[in-house]
């Protein structure tokens, strides 16, 4: 009987380190995908940034555009 307690106290430990040593993987691979720098946050961040870059290069575009115009229009005006 004592023989058995032992046995299954042996294999009880196993699963035992085995599930922390899982569980730690899990921690640390979730740790990896939320706050290290290659995260999910960081990626949000620079779509983030992305959106409001490409908002600024139409807005550049268009007031370029204008001055283009304005500065050809005083161009021809000008005498020669």
């Amino acid at each position: 009987m004592l023989r058995r307690r032992t046995v299954f106290m042996k294999s009880f430990d196993l699963k035992k380190k085995l599930y922390l040593l899982i569980v730690s993987f899990g921690v640390y691979f979730l740790y990896l995908i939320f706050f290290s720098s290659d995260s999910y946050m960081v990626y949000q961040n620079l779509k983030k940034q992305k959106i409001v870059l490409i908002e600024n290069i139409f807005e550049l575009q268009k007031t370029n555009a204008k001055l283009q115009k304005e500065f050809l229009e005083l161009k021809n005006l000008e005498p020669e």
